[in-house]
């Protein structure tokens, strides 16, 4: 065999090693993403957060994301915004940028610095505009803020609009089903629009028919979810003056996601 041979051959074995360790690499980041997931669904937010540290060398970006969502959860705001404005996720793709974006503008609101969330929100949706996220993220503040509610309806409104039309599927999704997600995405949307009409319109029956809705969209089993179809409920029922039904609503949020954020929200809001 001549020498331009061997090195041929030696380098079509160094290729085929280096895909197979990237297809491994592939593998056990996609394995690493599905646990943080699946602890995230089941209200877990420690194990959310011991599960974002498998990226924290491999893929810091995804570590600082998943570990900034995780902390949003548990209420260590200020460590979750450090974290998101560092992920440099926003950097280099667009969807990831519109995640960040979204999650930060969570945190923010959570701070009550609503300018600066809008601003958040509102810089996520060029990223990705067929994701309902950042335009229900907008809906939000506005209705929290207890100002511009026909604004805040206008935007709920395109957030539905957008979840039923497009996928609105996650980069780090993958590991959900895409009927799931798109579901969580528009079940969350639903309540909120369900909240801001009840500050517009009064309309018990569309209320009720969108939360139905909602419910169905994002089971128990989807904890943080559903706990947030919960305390958005509460907010229209409560905008309805229909304060038993209210109460009941937010007792569920509290219940079912005790060390999360809309739990938290919930417990507070309960009389």
């Amino acid at each position: 065999m001549s020498a331009v041979a061997i090195v041929f051959a030696v380098l079509l074995v160094l290729v085929l090693l280096a895909l197979i360790h990237r297809a491994r690499l592939i593998r056990r980041f996609r394995r690493a993403v599905a646990a943080q997931h699946e602890a995230y669904r089941r209200g877990n937010y420690q194990g959310q957060l011991q599960a974002a540290e498998t990226f924290k060398r491999s893929a810091p970006p995804a570590y600082l994301y998943f570990r900034g969502g995780a902390l949003l959860e548990l209420g260590r705001l200020q460590e979750a915004e450090e974290c998101l404005r560092q992920s440099s996720w926003w950097r280099y793709d667009l969807h990831n940028s519109a995640l960040c974006e979204d999650q930060l503008g969570e945190v923010l609101l959570e701070q009550q610095r609503y300018d600066e969330a809008i601003t958040s929100f509102a810089s996520g949706i060029p990223d990705w505009p067929q994701r309902g996220g950042c335009f229900r993220g907008i809906a939000a503040t506005l209705l929290r803020q207890g100002a511009q509610k026909a604004e805040a309806l206008r935007w709920a409104r395109l957030a539905v609009e957008i979840d039923k039309t497009h996928n609105g599927i996650a980069a780090g999704d993958h590991d959900l089903h895409p009927g799931e997600a798109r579901a969580w995405n528009l079940g969350q949307s639903l309540a909120i629009l369900a909240w801001a009409e009840a500050v517009n319109s009064g309309d018990a029956k569309e209320v009720e028919r969108r939360l139905a809705k909602a419910f169905t969209l994002c089971p128990e089993t989807a904890v943080p979810a559903r706990a947030q179809v919960h305390y958005h409920a509460g907010r229209a029922w409560s905008a309805l003056g229909k304060t038993e039904e209210s109460a009941s609503q937010f007792q569920r949020a509290a219940s079912l996601d005790p060390h999360g954020n809309y739990g938290r929200l919930a417990k507070a809001a309960t009389p």
